[in-house]
């Protein structure tokens, strides 16, 4: 968890969680798919307490924010990408 959450203590809490729900069958909560803010990991765990499902969603929501900013991206202008001919 260290390489997606940089600081060691959150990074354990991460741990446990995912830990936590891989025991009930579930998917992990907190993905190793991407790079996470500690800050926001940490009070994303702390709204959700001990309930697995309040933590899912309050991660969620971290992955939600930061789609938008992916969606602005545009495609490059004319006929000048792509393989060449």
């Amino acid at each position: 968890m260290l390489r997606v959450v940089s600081d060691r203590e959150v990074a354990k809490e991460a741990a446990r969680v995912n830990v936590s729900a891989l025991t009930l069958g579930q998917q992990r909560i907190v993905t190793l798919d991407r790079r996470w803010r500690a800050e926001r990991v940490k009070e994303a765990i702390a709204r959700g307490g001990e309930d697995l499902g309040l933590i899912r969603r309050a991660v969620s929501s971290l992955v939600e924010r930061a789609a938008p900013e992916i969606s602005r991206l545009r495609p490059p202008r004319g006929r000048d990408f792509g393989p060449e001919r």
